[in-house]
């Protein structure tokens, strides 16, 4: 396997012999908001791959450019590879769009740490052009309305979701981020149940269970 150029507990990145392509393979570890490893579950890196090919494919579908390729294995997806962004967009989801906006926020990643700041800063800095950031903007508000529908029709609720957009081989502005339960805060519409972080970690016994019927909901 050739270099390690990032990971994250959740998900490790790879150079490959193609140096268009990176090698984006998925752990078993359940990591806190902190990077911390809190336990090990069995399959979560499989269920996380096939849940972020298929919202790969999903979004897609709706005409955003993403920088999937293809599933390498059980829990390996090979990427474009991409001049990511130094930010990504948290968003806060509301459970009534037609009068509420969602909460967005920008989350800048520093060699510090991360902080949120402010749209002007991002430009001030030159990490993002006003255009660019504005298409960003467009691109998150459709994903907002789309995983919304997708989860409702599925009796699930979106909390919120974390996604990272960069500059893809072509030229545009793609999304780079895989929407997996790592970056996606999910809630089942008719129990208390949370697929969050958060929430699975406070359950680490039941965790496995909790993403088989996570994936059973999402993909069949």
């Amino acid at each position: 396997m050739k270099k390690k150029i990032f990971d994250d507990g959740n998900q490790s990145m790879y150079e490959t012999e193609n140096e268009d392509e990176l090698l984006l393979k998925f752990s078993d570890d359940l990591v806190d908001n902190r990077g911390h490893v809190k336990a090990s579950v069995k399959n979560k890196g499989a269920v996380a791959a096939r849940l972020a090919v298929h919202l790969y494919k999903v979004m897609a579908s709706y005409h955003f450019p993403v920088r999937f390729k293809s599933q390498k294995s059980e829990k390996e997806l090979i990427v474009k590879k991409a001049e990511l962004f130094p930010f990504y967009c948290a968003v806060t989801s509301n459970e009534d769009e037609e009068t509420t906006a969602p909460q967005l926020d920008y989350v800048l990643i520093e060699e510090s740490g991360k902080r949120t700041v402010e749209a002007h800063e991002l430009i001030e800095s030159e990490v993002v052009t006003s255009e660019q950031l504005a298409e960003i903007r467009r691109f998150v508000l459709k994903m907002n309305v789309v995983l919304k529908d997708f989860f409702q029709r599925r009796q699930l609720g979106l909390l919120g979701f974390r996604v990272q957009f960069g500059i893809l081989p072509s030229g545009k502005i793609g999304l780079c981020s895989e929407l997996t339960l790592d970056s996606c805060d999910i809630k089942d519409a008719g129990s208390r149940t949370k697929f969050t972080t958060s929430y699975i970690i406070s359950h680490q016994d039941d965790a496995a269970e909790l993403y088989e019927t996570a994936q059973n909901k999402l993909l069949y």
